[in-house]
C-alpha cells in the first residue's frame, strides 16, 4: 500500500490529508494559512510539519499539492494568488526542497474537478464546468473531455463583473467573488445583521429557518453566481455545472435560486443540469490525491 499526502492551501486554512491507494483518507489535518507569506517560507514550513507528522503514520511517497490562483503549473510557480499575496513564486520547488519527496502541483479548482471528471458528478460528460465556492472563486472548464487551463490563465470567474457592491482583491469593483464566496457572505449578514463571524453553514440554516436578513443577503449571493453561470453557458454550453466547496452543503438551498435564474433568463442556450460535487468539500483532497498517485505511478 503507498500513501501520499494531499494538501489545498487555501486563503485561511491548509486543509490536509493522508491517502492510501485506494483512496481511503486516514487522517486529516487542518492548519491556519499564514497571513501575508509573500514569501511563502512559513506556508512551507507548515506544509512540511504536517508531512512529517502524517509520516509518524505510513510511510509518505508524495505530495498533492493545490494552490489557487493564476498559475504555471508545468513551472510550478504561482504567477497569481491575491488571497495568498504571492506574485512568481515557485511553490512546487520550494516546498520538494524542504521535504525532499516528490510533489504534483495543481491549481486548486482543477484539481478538485480531477476527483469530479473521474469518478464524480462530472463522471461522462465531455462538456462540464466545476465551481467550487469558499474563500475564493474560480473554476474548472472541462471541454471536449479535458480540462482546459490556457496555460494557468483560465477559469478565473471570481473577477468577472457581475455588477456587485463591493470591492475585490484585484483590485476592482463589481466581481464574483465578493458577491459570493463564503467570506463574502458572512460579512455580508455581518454588515446588515451586526452579527461577525456567523458562518455561511449557520447563515443557510437561517435561510430554510425564514432569517429575513439571511435571505436578503442568500437573494443577493446567488444572483450573482446565477448571472456568472448565465455567462459560462452562453460561452461554453455546457452539459452540466456542479458545485463544491463550503456551499456545497447547502444543496438544493443553494441551487434552487440559481436553477430559477436560469430558467427564466436562458432562451437559446443549451440548459445544463446543475449538480452538487460527488466528493463535496473533499474533491479537492481526492484530486490531489488522484495527481499525487499519477506521479508515483510515473515514478517521478
Amino acid at each position: 500500500m503507498s500513501y501520499i499526502v494531499a494538501v489545498d492551501v487555501g486563503g485561511t486554512e491548509i486543509k490536509s490529508a493522508l491517502v492510501d491507494s485506494d483512496f481511503n483518507v486516514i487522517a486529516t489535518i487542518t492548519a491556519p494559512t499564514p497571513n501575508a507569506d509573500t514569501t511563502g517560507v512559513e506556508t512551507v514550513k507548515a506544509i512540511a510539519a504536517i508531512v512529517a507528522q502524517f509520516s509518524t503514520q505510513h510511510p509518505v511517497d508524495a505530495v498533492g499539492l493545490a494552490v489557487p490562483g493564476a498559475l504555471d503549473e508545468p513551472a510550478g510557480t504561482s504567477r497569481w494568488s491575491g488571497n495568498l499575496q504571492w506574485k512568481n513564486l515557485p511553490i512546487r520547488n520550494l516546498l520538494e526542497d524542504a521535504i525532499k519527496i516528490p510533489v504534483a502541483f495543481g491549481h486548486d479548482v482543477r484539481t478538485a474537478a480531477v476527483a469530479e471528471m473521474r469518478s464524480g458528478a462530472a463522471k461522462g460528460a465531455r462538456n462540464a464546468i466545476f465551481i467550487p465556492v469558499g474563500t475564493g472563486i474560480a473554476a474548472a472548464l472541462i471541454i471536449d473531455g479535458e480540462i482546459r487551463s490556457a496555460e494557468g490563465f483560465a477559469g478565473e470567474i471570481g473577477h468577472v463583473n457581475v455588477n456587485g457592491k463591493y470591492p475585490c482583491v484585484c483590485g476592482k469593483s463589481g466581481c464574483l467573488e465578493p458577491a459570493a464566496s463564503t467570506l463574502a457572505i458572512s460579512k455580508a449578514y455581518g454588515a446588515q445583521s451586526g452579527k461577525s463571524g456567523t458562518t455561511t453553514e449557520e447563515i443557510y440554516k437561517l435561510v430554510v429557518a425564514g432569517d429575513a436578513v439571511a435571505i436578503n443577503v442568500w437573494n443577493d449571493a446567488t444572483a450573482a453566481m446565477a448571472r456568472a453561470c448565465e455567462l459560462l453557458i452562453t460561452i461554453l454550453a455546457p452539459e452540466v455545472i456542479v458545485f463544491g466547496g463550503g456551499l456545497s452543503n447547502a444543496g438544493e438551498t443553494f441551487l434552487k435560486p440559481i436553477r430559477d435564474y436560469l430558467d427564466s433568463s436562458l432562451t437559446f442556450q443549451r440548459k445544463p443540469r446543475l449538480e452538487i460535487a460527488h466528493y463535496g468539500a473533499k474533491a479537492g483532497t481526492i484530486g490531489c490525491a488522484m495527481l499525487a498517485f499519477d506521479r508515483v505511478k510515473a515514478g517521478k
